[in-house]
């Protein structure tokens, strides 16, 4: 039996098409419809006792599986530190997450990976927390307040979503936000709970 390797996939729909030579001499097609269940490698092509089977796969939920995939980065990945020398802070992202070096300066670091975004900036400014929270918050669909600090979430797009968090220092202010699609957002708790936890020990 001759096998070759073809993509990736659990829990999807399957369409086989099987040709066989009938005793006429003509080849007769079927084609059958069947779910295939915790598969890792589907076959392209077997060729067995004259009988050739193409799989063709349609994968029906690849967010779901590229979200279990990055639960698992976010929990086993080493982490990488970016340093403001400007403005003396540091912010840590997972190492598997690139830095965007057009986006990434002194005072401001921007990470990515899958469409998972992690910003951090600091910029001059003496607004108080509270007028701030007013200022930033009006679109937010969820949003916190504290003494030296607030939070917020919302929608980015029809399909995004950020959550952030803004921390007035002395003089500036810090704010670190997290984008990413909706479907992820079950999957990156590591990632949003390092962004509610920043700043306690700055």
């Amino acid at each position: 039996m001759k096998k070759t390797k073809g993509i990736i996939v659990v829990s999807a729909l399957a369409i086989l098409a099987v040709s066989s030579s009938c005793q006429n001499g003509k080849t007769e097609v079927k084609t059958v419809v069947k779910e295939v269940h915790d598969t890792v490698f589907v076959k392209d092509t077997i060729i067995h006792d004259s009988v050739v089977v193409k799989d063709t796969v349609v994968v029906t939920d690849v967010r779901y599986y590229e979200g279990r995939w990055l639960k698992k980065l976010f929990e086993t990945s080493e982490w990488k530190e970016y340093k403001s020398y400007e403005y003396d802070f540091v912010v840590s992202y997972p190492e598997f997450m690139v830095k965007n070096l057009d986006l990434t300066s002194e005072r401001s670091v921007f990470v990515e990976y899958k469409d998972v975004r992690l910003i951090a900036r600091a910029y001059k400014d003496d607004t108080s927390v509270e007028e701030k929270f007013q200022e930033l918050s009006k679109t937010a669909t969820t949003k916190s307040m504290g003494d030296k600090y607030f939070m917020m979430a919302g929608k980015t797009s029809d399909v995004g979503r950020f959550f952030e968090k803004d921390i007035k220092m002395d003089g500036y202010w810090i704010y670190i936000r997290a984008e990413f699609p909706q479907e992820f957002t079950p999957y990156i708790d590591v990632l949003l709970q390092y962004v509610k936890n920043y700043g306690s020990s700055i």
